[in-house]
């Protein structure tokens, strides 16, 4: 412990954890300054003054001592805890002014609450260890037992007054009894502390013989037995019904590395130190190792160390929150121990360099583990969300299983009984998010569908979103279109009030989704908020829908646009009190008239009389008017089969009978059977003809996994797309469960690789077609119709001027045709709301819907063209919000969207919070009582 006086250490302990802190709060501060008073604007400003003016003192005396080659004086260790626990305790007093209840909880990063403690509980255990080590001078005998019995009478003695006294209490002045209270609490546990530590200290380091023989009677105790039954206890293997947790009231500890761990390291605190070079040194890698342990657990208790004398008093177990400092201390002594015998037989840099590469051994292992979960994830989101469609893949499923029980571990499922940390694992969740998930968060929608893909089961019970949007309607459109003969392009605003005729007295929300024609985009929006009219921002999809979520669940006053599939966009407004009417504006930029239909509002925009027609056709993209269509040829192209057959979890069962459906449609529809196709579809997707043999291969087929359908439709379309030919596929889907298949969404998005048909068809039990749509809910089954001809759609030609052929769909809507599959583009053609800005930018996502393989890569220069040219695309959405500090928060989610993998996400579409655990509030309870008295207080003021 004397080598803590050491003034570097004052780096580490003091001046790295406040500059920490430091940087949190004054981020903090920025999202949520414009949300204070300026009372509490004020309280910032001095704590943030007196916290810089702490940290820039004794960086000074570090560094003081450091050149004059001094120790930390004793003095230090009294003016550190006389400077710094006056600042926790103000700071727990005034802590709801500076973060009042009024800031929405999703503002407030993480347990901020819990940061000054955390981070300044270092110094203050640093400066009760140089108490210590002052007041137990070497030259004299000191009583291990005289410590120890001191520090047992002051809990004792704290029953008692719980017990006695506190009942009689009766107090002249509240805030003088508060205060007071508070005071003795603190005395009381830095006593008990100081002479605990010594105890321990003097135990530690006693050499003679009597302790020496019998060491192992309190060192076993303290370094296995305590540890076990602090884990145990903790992860409710003990006292289970001590408070309700689901892991663990300080954190996760059930993994079976953490028990034996804490065995092993115990045993290796526990070894005699033999005067042996090799195995001293042996013992002594191993002490170094197992270190990293201690020092981390070490590290979870440290804050709360000042509550472990009211715990001790409040429940039995509490001293086991002492455990971690108690073998901290202990090994540090026996690591000195050997660093002090082997220095008479090894070379001193040797032995730290030992030393520090051991202790290292852990935090590696940990990290190289980390690393691999990153990797197995990084490869499935990639199958999964930015595929590579003439790619095969194989995923390796153990390996998976294991990422997601890692992560699903470290998630901190708010609406769940957790601990003080959450349901993670103190410190290690956090590494673990920011080294894995970037700081972001596998959602557990994303989670479900990756598990009913590779194992045919989900872990999460989701439960849809609730809109109250009865009678919240339309009542008044006017319109405004400008032809703009810039750019032969009309920009039309639609205006509309909306009512809540509805007598509910809850906050309803106007929700509807617009049908965009192709060629029109969304180029601006607005909301009046109260009686301002406050212009839509244009933000990253996943962040804006995000702060959506968040502001909605607080009933403020967003609203938002952002594309759902194909040229579908949801268009929401909330909230609405009873008899409400607000007003919003949409911006839309299209080449010809168009016909909108929001919420069965038929709105015309443009007119043909003003409209400039032109051929529009660059190197990458062709776009084919209303007119142009009129002119173009129309032809059929054969049509052929292509069956997805169930090959999933359990389905070789249904094998025989869905080779006789097959064969019976093959039989009934010769035509289509030519050139048919057959895909066995379960995790992944296996293609052959039907002219092989087929029926043999299916049979051999591994059947595990869920049902992929929507990657084998997906995978069907882009071959079909690719191959040019004047054929196109009939998806037959045979299967007995298409509810238990597996879809991301429809495939409005590669509705260009479709132009005949938007139809698929599930084949049943009685060899019958069952429609199903691709761009509208796939698993719905469509009523049935009786139709005069089957498969006799036709196609429109379209000759480009390098003499290509593309096949457009025959209706009354414009086309876009994409020229080359994938293409670059430049900033420089990018230009605000212009139209051919927007189709180039379309273009784009085409291409990326074709290739996702790309996407990962061209996903920020998507983001960034929309900034640029201010039209919403499908990656970026339209939010109207109320305030700066909501611009604030959104604008910090963005930048964490935008730096991190985008199949990731940034939360779950709800967050509540947890309920307190009942421990916690036992260990608290004199903050948590004097707390609620001072806001009873303020409330009755």
């Amino acid at each position: 412990m004397r080598n803590l006086l050491n003034p570097k250490w004052l780096f580490v302990i003091n001046t790295l954890p406040l500059v920490v802190l430091f940087f949190l709060f004054f981020g903090q501060f920025n999202i949520i300054k414009t949300l204070l008073e300026d009372s509490s604007i004020q309280l910032w400003k001095s704590f943030g003054l007196s916290l810089g003016l702490l940290g820039l003192l004794n960086f000074a005396y570090a560094v003081y001592l450091t050149l004059k080659k001094k120790n930390v004086s004793v003095w230090f260790g009294l003016i550190a805890l006389l400077c710094y626990i006056p600042f926790i305790y103000l700071y727990g007093y005034h802590l709801d002014k500076i973060i009042p209840f009024s800031i929405p909880q999703w503002m407030v990063s993480g347990n901020i609450f819990l940061y000054v403690g955390t981070f300044l509980m270092p110094t203050l255990a640093y400066s009760l260890f140089v108490l210590v080590s002052h007041f137990t001078p070497e030259n004299k005998e000191h009583k291990a037992w005289m410590n120890f019995l001191i520090a047992i009478g002051i809990p004792i003695a704290g029953y008692i007054f719980t017990q006695i006294i506190l009942p009689l209490w009766q107090p002249f002045d509240r805030d003088f009894s508060v205060h007071a209270m508070v005071i003795l609490v603190i005395t009381a546990t830095l006593v008990f502390l100081f002479f605990l530590i010594r105890g321990v200290f003097i135990l530690a380091t006693k050499k003679a013989e009597v302790w020496q023989k019998y060491q192992l009677a309190w060192k076993i105790p303290i370094a296995i037995v305590l540890p076990l039954i602090g884990l145990a206890v903790n992860n409710g293997h003990l006292f289970n019904n001590f408070g309700p947790s689901d892991s663990g009231i300080f954190g996760d500890f059930n993994n079976a590395w953490f028990y034996i761990l804490a065995a092993f390291n115990g045993i290796l605190v526990c070894l005699p130190n033999l005067e042996n070079k090799l195995y001293r040194l042996l013992v002594f890698i191993g002490r170094s190792v197992t270190f990293a342990y201690t020092f981390y657990f070490f590290l979870v208790f440290l804050p709360f160390l000042p509550l472990s004398v009211i715990a001790i008093i409040a429940i039995g177990t509490g001293f086991l929150m002492l455990t971690p400092l108690l073998l901290f201390i202990i090994q540090i002594n026996e690591l000195s121990k050997d660093f002090t015998y082997l220095k008479t037989q090894l070379s001193k840099k040797l032995i730290i360099g030992i030393s520090l590469l051991s202790f290292l051994v852990i935090p590696a292992f940990i990290t190289i583990t980390y690393l691999k979960d990153k990797s197995v994830l990084n490869e499935t989101l990639s199958y999964l969300y930015s595929p590579d469609y003439s790619k095969q893949y194989e995923i390796d499923k153990v390996s998976l299983q294991k990422t997601l029980n890692v992560i699903k571990s470290h998630k901190d499922h708010r609406d769940s009984r957790g601990g003080i940390f959450g349901n993670g694992i103190p410190y290690l969740s956090s590494y673990f998010n920011w080294l894995v998930m970037n700081n972001l968060t596998l959602s557990d929608s994303k989670i479900n569908t990756i598990e009913k893909i590779f194992f045919g089961k989900t872990s999460f019970e989701l439960r849809p979103e609730n809109i109250q949007n009865d009678n919240v309607q339309i009542s008044n459109i006017s319109t405004n279109s400008t032809y703009d003969k810039s750019q032969n392009a009309w920009k039309s605003w639609v205006d509309l009030e909306i009512t809540n005729k509805s007598g509910n007295t809850w906050f309803s929300e106007y929700a509807t989704t617009i049908n965009l024609p192709e060629g029109c985009w969304i180029s601006d929006y607005y909301l009046y908020v109260g009686d301002v009219k406050e212009p839509g921002i244009l933000a990253e999809k996943k962040s804006a829908m995000w702060i959506f979520s968040q502001i909605r669940n607080e009933n403020r006053d967003p609203g938002i646009l952002y594309y759902l599939t194909g040229y579908k966009v949801a268009f929401r407004v909330f909230p609405f009190a009873k008899d409400e009417v607000r007003k919003t504006g949409i911006e839309f930029l299209h080449r010809e008239p168009i016909t909108l239909n929001i919420d069965n509002n038929i709105i015309e925009l443009g007119n043909i009389e003003e409209t400039i027609y032109e051929k529009i056709e660059t190197e990458n993209i062709a776009y084919v008017s209303v007119q142009q269509k009129q002119k173009l040829n129309s032809v059929k192209r054969k049509p052929y089969f292509h069956f997805l057959v169930d090959a999933s979890k359990n389905q070789n069962r249904n094998s025989t009978d869905f080779i006789k459906r097959i064969e019976q449609v093959i039989e009934a529809n010769q035509p289509l059977s030519e050139h048919a196709k057959i895909s066995f579809v379960n995790s992944y997707v296996t293609t052959t003809t039907l002219d092989k043999d087929w029926k043999e291969e299916y049979k051999n087929q591994t059947f595990e996994g869920g049902y992929y359908l929507d990657r084998a439709i997906r995978t069907t379309l882009f071959n079909a797309y690719q191959d040019k030919s004047k054929t196109y596929p009939v998806i037959v889907v045979v299967t007995d469960s298409i509810q238990n298949a597996v879809f991301d969404k429809d495939f409005a998005d590669l509705k260009f690789t479709f132009p005949e048909s938007d139809l698929f068809f599930n084949l049943d039990k009685k060899g019958n077609f069952r429609e199903h749509s691709l761009t509208e809910n796939p698993i719905k089954e469509l009523p049935e119709i009786l139709r005069e001809c089957m498969f006799c759609e036709t196609v429109l030609e379209y000759k480009l001027t390098d003499n290509s052929v593309a096949n457009l769909a025959n209706n009354n809507q414009p086309s876009i045709i994409l020229r080359k599959d994938i293409f670059e583009v430049s900033e420089t053609e990018i230009k605000e709301k212009n139209w051919q800005s927007a189709l180039t930018m379309q273009g784009q996502w085409t291409s990326q819907i074709l290739h996702p393989e790309i996407s990962d890569k061209e996903w920020l220069n998507m983001v960034k063209y929309s900034f640029i040219s201010k039209v919403m695309t499908p990656v970026t959405s339209y939010l109207v919000v109320e305030n700066e500090a909501q611009k604030a928060m959104l604008k910090k989610k963005q930048e964490q969207a935008l730096s991190g993998n985008k199949s990731l996400d940034l939360g779950e579409d709800t967050q509540r919070m947890s309920e307190p655990s009942l421990i916690l509030l036992t260990i608290l309870l004199g903050l948590v009582i004097w707390y609620r008295e001072k806001r009873k207080r303020q409330w009755t003021e």
